[in-house]
């Protein structure tokens, strides 16, 4: 009986009677026994898929089982005949639907038709099929998760990761009993996560990542005991991490980032000695790191990167000598750098954090494995003898006559003119945990994070095009720096004030061919000065194509001298396309210029002339406000620029040198988050303040004014609080000139397009009772005061 191989089906019983009074004659006696050939219809069924697909190498004359592409068992009637066991159609490029006619093939156990460009559906036919492994990983098949996929029960590992699938996630996959491996990874699936999947005990990888899916992180996951391998990677799913998950002690591979939510206390993962790699990323996870990853022998890579982790570096941290990466970058951990982690000869990124200096702690920034940017206190930024690079905000240290106002940087590549302005060549090639800082000390970059799973001991994190570019400003796009995590270059030493920032890119990793490596998705997320600017970003679907050139121009404020633009993944997109590996930022090049012309920070002067023609001779049509300093009105002025007038009640007692001197350094505060003071008119009896313009006025009429009342949703709500409490903790705590605004209410809250909060009249006293306004220098009382240089005290 063993050469029935009843794994087949029972169906094949029967037909085989039938073929078995054939046998002789299909394949003759003596010596044609010894060469066997392909079962009859099944050679049929071979050619039609061929010409579907378009399957060119399959050799019809001879046996197509010694095709590599293709597996056979010809054990049957003693070992003249074969029946295709598996069918392997990897990196094929075929761009047909699939073929029904695979279910014709009634041995097939393995069928893999992985990254090709296949379309469409899946044949419901294929539901009769015995398959035990099936992927469908990197195509381009769309639909709601296929159902017929279910009603094979048999099989064990199915991977349907990198194409268009939407929708639910059915209940019917807990039909699917015998699955040990189940990838469904960069589709476009929403919805929670079905309870069904607890059925699944016999799983031992589950990959969901890169979905859209909603609500929590489910605890019955906890359930899947056998699990080794579990990603839950920019799923959009909200924390905490399940208690439950602790019970999961055969874990080796364990990826959770991007959560939503408030989060929760750092999981017990203190069973789970088998662990090599382990993500937790952004999962606001508090608390202090537990002491148990010491004993964690097997432990490879450990990421705990951009949570809300407090505390020191436990000592056991000393024991895991085997590890060859470890981030702990954007947390707000304490205490001294530790020494052991100093001397590490493998990656470490401890930056973005709030370290002391201790007795022997570093004084300036490693160029090795070990990355320290801003992972000082900010009780440290008064201390002259450790490297800028090592304080929050990655401060100036050059005098006032050093600072620059543009920058232009060609990543990843050479010095570049284009346009008679000089690109700076940036061509380091490592990023896993590097801060770089260049010659001239007027720019630098951070990169972190290593790419996992592409099997390659030095990776590369520069991109260069495999075509040659016939686009404008070629010589910017033709390579480009890479970032698997995060990536931050900063502007050093900057004047303070308004800026246009001009992002360039180009997608030159993934092609624009009609091959399976077009099908790759890069998305990441980018900020500029702390605020999120572009998010899921994809460069290929907003250039309409790979290889073609697209800029972002954003306005951004720089205020302590420092430039901060970030660039994010946050688990979205693909990750084997065109092979595991390929994700994350990239960037080809930067230029920042200063906005001058009519709104010039640094003179901050109107004419009364400009004034009068942008609010039509103060026409009252034009009138959008009026308070205790006197009315506003909005003005365009001609260079179509909008802004808003404030009209004070009556003349300073003091004199315009002065009164000129105070507000120019009022509008040197420049922050998101507070109302922009371009400058000021004092001509003849005027006094006259120029701000940026607010389409949504102010919170009070926003929320209490029946007429203009918004509705404004709790996310937006929340938005606004943070946005107020962003603006005083710069008055208070940032600023160069500190402020006590002394007046915040809902009328003094200004709201942008955006609906982001802006704090306005920082700086101006209240009327006098005489009626004139003026900015004091007499200290008030016990109210917090303020320093500039260290020795003028301000109060408002």
């Amino acid at each position: 009986m063993g050469a029935w191989r009843l794994p087949c089906g029972w169906r094949l019983l029967f037909s085989m009677c039938f073929i078995g009074l054939l046998a002789e004659v299909v394949h003759g006696a003596g010596a044609d026994a010894l060469h066997p050939r392909l079962f009859p219809a099944e050679a049929r069924t071979l050619r039609r898929i061929a010409a579907k697909i378009g399957v060119a190498h399959w050799n019809f004359s001879v046996n197509p089982c010694d095709s590599e592409s293709m597996k056979c068992d010809c054990s049957f009637y003693n070992n003249t005949t074969c029946h295709v066991t598996g069918i392997f159609l990897k990196e094929m490029n075929f761009t047909s639907q699939l073929p029904p006619d695979f279910a014709d093939l009634p041995c097939l156990l393995q069928l893999d038709l992985s990254r090709s460009l296949f379309h469409g559906a899946v044949p419901d036919k294929w539901a009769q099929m015995r398959l035990q492994g099936l992927s469908l990983m990197g195509n381009r098949l769309s639909g709601t998760f296929p159902m017929v996929l279910t009603r094979i029960t048999t099989l064990t590992n199915l991977s349907i990761e990198g194409n268009e699938f939407h929708g639910l996630i059915p209940h019917e996959i807990g039909h699917l009993t015998q699955m040990e491996k189940l990838i469904i990874s960069a589709n476009e699936f929403t919805g929670p996560l079905p309870a069904a999947l607890s059925l699944l005990t016999n799983l031992t990888d589950l990959r969901i990542s890169g979905n859209n899916l909603s609500g929590k992180v489910r605890d019955f996951l906890g359930k899947l005991r056998k699990l080794e391998k579990l990603q839950i990677e920019g799923s959009l799913l909200e924390g905490p991490i399940p208690s439950d998950f602790s019970k999961l002690t055969n874990l080796s591979d364990l990826r959770i980032s991007d959560l939503r939510g408030s989060g929760s206390a750092f999981p017990d993962l203190s069973a789970m000695q088998s662990m090599k790699t382990l993500v937790l990323r952004n999962c606001s996870i508090s608390g202090s790191i537990p002491s148990y990853f010491g004993d964690m022998k097997n432990l490879k890579h450990l990421d705990l990167s951009f949570n809300k982790l407090t505390g020191k570096i436990p000592d056991s941290f000393a024991k895991m000598g085997s590890v060859d990466y470890i981030y702990l970058t954007g947390n707000s951990l304490t205490g001294n750098i530790p020494e052991w982690l100093l001397r590490r000869n493998n990656i470490a990124d401890i930056s973005f954090n709030n370290f002391t200096m201790g007795s022997s702690g570093p004084t300036q920034c490693l160029q090795g494995g070990i990355n320290l940017v801003e992972s000082y206190s900010p009780e440290m930024i008064s201390l002259n003898n450790i490297n800028p690079c090592l304080k929050k905000n990655f401060p100036c240290a050059a005098s006032n006559g050093q600072y620059r106002s543009s920058l232009h940087i060609n990543c990843g590549d050479k010095e570049a003119i284009v346009n008679g302005v000089k690109y700076e060549t940036d061509t380091v090639p490592k990023g896993a945990s590097v801060l770089y800082v260049n010659p001239g000390s007027n720019w630098a970059f951070s990169s972190t994070g290593n790419f996992m799973d592409n099997n390659i001991n030095d990776d590369s994190y520069i991109a260069t095009s495999t075509s040659k570019l016939t686009i404008p400003s070629s010589q910017l796009y033709a390579r480009a720096r890479l970032s698997p995590l995060s990536l931050t270059y900063y502007g050093l030493c900057m004047h303070n004030g308004s800026y246009t920032v001009k992002l360039h890119f180009a997608e030159i990793v993934f092609t624009n061919d009609s091959t399976y490596c077009s099908l790759g998705k890069r998305k990441f997320n980018v900020f500029i000065q702390g605020k999120m600017v572009l998010e899921d970003f994809d460069i290929e679907q907003s250039a309409a194509g790979s290889g073609k050139p697209i800029m972002k121009t954003f306005t951004t404020y720089v205020t302590n001298h420092t430039l901060e633009i970030h660039f994010y993944w946050a688990g979205r997109g693909t990750t084997g396309i065109p092979y595991r590996g390929f994700y994350g930022p990239l960037i080809s090049a930067i230029s920042v210029v200063p906005n001058l012309g009519a709104l010039d920070l640094q003179i901050g002067s109107f004419t009364l002339r400009q004034i009068k023609a942008a609010t039509r001779n103060f026409d009252p049509a034009n009138k959008i406000g009026e308070g205790g300093f006197g009315s506003v009105y909005k003005g365009l002025l001609s260079d179509g620029t909008i802004i808003a007038v404030k009209q004070l009640s009556s003349k300073s007692k003091q004199g315009n040198r002065e009164f000129v001197n105070e507000i120019g350094m009022i509008s040197a505060l420049q922050h998101p988050n507070l109302v922009r003071l371009y400058g000021c008119c004092t001509e003849g009896n005027q006094l006259l303040l120029v701000y940026e313009y607010m389409e949504h006025n102010c919170l009070a009429r926003a929320l209490f004014v029946e007429q203009y009342r918004l509705r404004l949703d709790w996310p937006t709500r929340h938005k606004i609080c943070l946005g107020i409490a962003r603006g005083i903790a710069y008055l208070h705590e940032e600023s160069a000139i500190r402020i006590v605004h002394r007046d915040i209410k809902a009328s003094n809250i200004l709201l942008d397009k955006d609906l982001d909060a802006k704090i306005s009249d920082f700086g101006l006293a209240k009327l006098n009772e005489d009626g004139h306004t003026h900015i004091s220098t007499k200290v008030a009382g016990t109210m917090l005061v303020s320093y500039m240089r260290g020795e003028l005290s301000w109060s408002w």
